[in-house]
């Protein structure tokens, strides 16, 4: 009994070394597939906005060594008889004046709205901008060319110049397609700027200072304006605004670095159309800018205004 015992003992033992000896080896876990880790996106930072618009200004006074933005009535005449679809005439007149008589083919927007109509403005046609003088006109002009419309001119001395035909009627310049947009961050700084710009024009008003209010605040307060006169130096010389200083209109960007938000600044011309535009560009920027009604020859010399030498 006692042998048949061990004989089992050494029976199982055998059986279980084989089967151990024979188990399959458990068979590698298959590997985990790891995703590729997502890329870092690196915040680009913010665009300064006066820097932008520093950039823009300089800009466009350096472009006034080719051309003043101005085109003479019978120029316009011209280039609409050769090709009428070539321009687009926009008239920032009251609608009231507008609708008893413009150029023929003109579209209307108030000077305050031009902003709602930007959309409007074609980027790829010559675009004139009339007014009565020329001096709002030019504000609008210095404006859109600092968001970039490049083809827009003001009509030389406004609507008072026009000796042509005209017709009467309403045309909405927002009856027409949308074409433009800005294009790029900085364009929509821009584009931002020019509209503020308008939305200012309903809310403080055209800018447009009288000699005689001009002479009678600086006799009384001498910082009550900071008057630049862009006209040549030679014109400046032979008589200006009292404490006024000169630089010359295209040179006008090197001094914007210089310039104080805080004050009170006039900029005189020769008839209010160059000061205009340059009264745009710095409404845009910020500036409580203004510009001499009728510059130095149709404004303050005609008024018998004295002139510092």
């Amino acid at each position: 009994m006692k042998r048949r015992l061990t004989l089992l003992i050494v029976l199982l033992a055998l059986v279980l070394a084989f089967t151990g000896c024979t188990k399959k080896a458990a068979a590698p876990a298959a590997p985990v597939a790891v995703a590729p880790a997502a890329p870092v996106e690196v915040a680009k930072p913010a665009l300064d906005k006066d820097a932008v618009l520093l950039k823009a200004a300089q800009d466009y006074f350096a472009q006034l060594a080719n051309g003043n933005n101005i085109m003479p009535a019978a120029e316009l005449k011209q280039m609409m008889d050769d090709n009428p679809d070539a321009v687009v005439v926009i008239d920032i007149r009251r609608a009231a004046d507008f609708e008893a008589g413009h150029i023929p083919g003109a579209f209307h927007s108030e000077w305050a709205d031009l902003g709602k109509v930007m959309e409007k403005i074609p980027t790829n046609r010559q675009v004139v901008v009339a007014c009565y003088s020329g001096q709002t006109a030019g504000q609008a002009v210095g404006a859109l060319r600092l968001a970039g419309f490049n083809n827009v001119k003001s009509l030389a001395a406004g609507m008072g110049s026009w000796s042509f035909d005209t017709e009467t009627g309403t045309r909405d310049l927002a009856s027409r397609s949308n074409v433009s947009s800005p294009k790029g961050e900085e364009q929509e700084i821009l584009w931002e700027a020019a509209k503020a710009n308008f939305v200012s024009v309903g809310k403080d008003g055209n800018k447009i200072i009288q000699g005689q209010a001009l002479l009678d605040q600086l006799e009384t307060n001498p910082r009550a304006f900071k008057v630049i006169d862009i006209r040549g130096e030679a014109d400046f010389a032979e008589g200006h605004v009292m404490g006024s200083t000169h630089v010359a209109w295209a040179q006008f960007g090197t001094i914007l670095p210089s310039l104080d938000k805080k004050d009170r600044i006039v900029i005189v011309c020769f008839s209010g159309q160059t000061a205009g535009q340059t009264v745009g560009v710095l409404r845009s920027m910020g500036y409580d800018a203004y510009s001499l009604a009728g510059g130095m020859n149709n404004g303050w010399k005609p008024a018998g205004l004295p002139l510092e030498v």
